[in-house]
């Protein structure tokens, strides 16, 4: 028997046993309603009533004849009505008990008249000294004397009350409720288990690389489950393919300088090169490869470093308007080459806590990117804007701009938006901007693109003033 198998063989037994219980309960209760209910001795409470109203009009009537001549007649009538009666005088004495020497005393009532005034007309309970409880019902006699009439309450059986005409259609209206509720609970467990054994197939196949959506079948709970495996295997997917592009473009990143420093260096070896200028030239282009192989080695470790939360940020305050500041005046030659011009426009310090070496790697290759990309004779802008919260630094370049199709893909790793020009830097692998939006993420912020075909991109990196983290 599988798991689900035994899942579903035991919420069916839950559900029997519930409905079980929850039928037991109901049927005691009502047998103890019906054990208290008058509708069981409706004969016994006729009874009383006839003989309580016949005796007090019999004894008002004779209550001023001779007592010492009437009282047998009074007694044999009460025994052969088999109830019990009894007369209190106004404080509570009993003057008679018809059957005093078959059953045990009754306590005195204290304060008969109020007892009278509070039951009058209803039938009442109470027990004797022998712990047998009688049905009882008050008649006023005269100002002076009140008459109690009881009788035994029966000692009913469970039998006895399932025989009563009401209990028996309850009782086979119940079975019908719990036969009914048994498939019910059935189809229940079934509408349950059934999508979760859909959904351990699924998961099973995940594994071996074949899967297929779940669809959402079931309870909701069961529902949210089947949308958390598929963005799960979508998850899977999208990282099995990231992995494959990562070595593809590893791969085709290393190998480029790889052959250019194997093919002079064979060259040199084989004596191809001879002169000192081709030498020269040959020993130019292999440290030129080395420098962007370590370039790529050191990008990749930072990412690594930055996914695995161990590239340490040494954060202290920090204003960003200097910072970036040198950051275009470092790039003063490569914008000179372009004919471009910078426009930088800083309302207020922005002063932030970060490391300064990664949050000068980050304008860096934003900067970078912006000479790149922007037209000859063109304008880079360099703004602020300011919140309680963040600063907000945008990069904005005069170039050819990205697609909507790839705004959102700019940040991944290796890869380029424009890979015609991408292959003339030396270091142009893809990465520095997935390396700038990780420290950026590393700082609490984020960075965004806003662009637009031909008309030029607006990076944006938000982060948070240092006053506001202090808060």
């Amino acid at each position: 028997m599988t798991i689900l198998s035994k899942i579903n063989s035991r919420l069916w037994i839950t559900y029997v046993l519930l409905v079980v219980f929850v039928l037991v309960v109901a049927f005691s209760g009502i047998v103890i309603a019906f054990r208290n209910s008058p509708l069981l001795y409706w004969k016994e409470f006729v009874q009383l009533n006839y003989v309580t109203n016949s005796l007090t009009n019999r004894l008002d009537f004779f209550l001023e004849s001779n007592w010492e001549k009437i009282i047998h007649l009074f007694l044999v009538e009460t025994d052969l009505q088999d109830v019990r009666v009894l007369i209190f005088d106004q404080d509570g004495w009993l003057k008679l008990d018809s059957m005093a020497d078959v059953h045990s005393p009754v306590p005195m009532v204290a304060d008969i008249p109020s007892v009278f005034n509070r039951t009058e007309g209803s039938i009442r309970l109470f027990q004797d000294n022998d712990r047998q409880f009688w049905f009882y019902q008050i008649n006023m006699i005269d100002e002076s004397l009140y008459l109690l009439a009881a009788i035994p309450r029966p000692k009913l059986e469970i039998r006895t009350i399932f025989q009563d005409e009401l209990l028996k259609p309850l009782f086979r209206a119940g079975i019908i409720a719990m036969c009914v509720a048994l498939i019910i609970s059935w189809f229940v467990a079934r509408w349950i288990t059934n999508p979760l054994k859909n959904i351990s197939a699924s998961a099973s196949k995940l594994a071996t690389g074949d899967f297929s959506p779940i669809e959402l079948k079931g309870p909701l709970e069961v529902q949210n489950l089947a949308q958390i495996i598929n963005s799960m295997d979508r998850q899977v997917k999208d990282t099995m393919q990231s992995q494959k592009d990562f070595v593809a473009n590893v791969s085709h990143e290393f190998k480029t300088p790889l052959t250019s420093i194997q093919g002079f260096t064979q060259a040199i070896q084989d004596g191809t090169i001879q002169s000192k200028e081709e030498t020269r030239n040959a020993a130019a282009v292999i440290l030129d490869e080395t420098n962007r192989l370590n370039y790529l080695v050191n990008d990749l470790l930072t990412l690594a470093k930055l996914d695995a939360g161990t590239l340490k940020m040494d954060k202290r305050e920090l204003n960003l308007n200097p910072i970036i500041n040198k950051v275009v005046e470092k790039f003063s030659y490569q914008m000179s080459n372009k004919e471009l011009e910078a426009e930088i426009n800083f309302s207020a310090d922005n002063v932030i806590m970060g490391d300064g070496e990664r949050i000068i790697q980050v304008f860096n290759n934003l900067i970078d990117n912006a000479i790149k990309f922007s037209k000859p004779q063109g304008k880079i802008y360099i703004s602020d804007q300011q919140d309680n919260r963040f600063v907000i630094i945008k990069v904005e370049d005069s170039g050819m701009g990205i697609s909507k199709d790839e705004t959102g893909k700019i940040f991944d790793r290796f890869y380029q938006a424009d890979k015609s020009r991408g292959r003339k830097s030396s270091r142009s692998a893809g990465l520095g901007l997935s390396i700038a939006n990780q420290i950026v993420k590393a700082h609490d912020g984020t960075i965004s693109v806003d662009s637009e075909l031909g008309k030029g991109s607006c990076f944006m990196v938000k982060l948070p003033i240092a006053h506001a983290i202090s808060k």
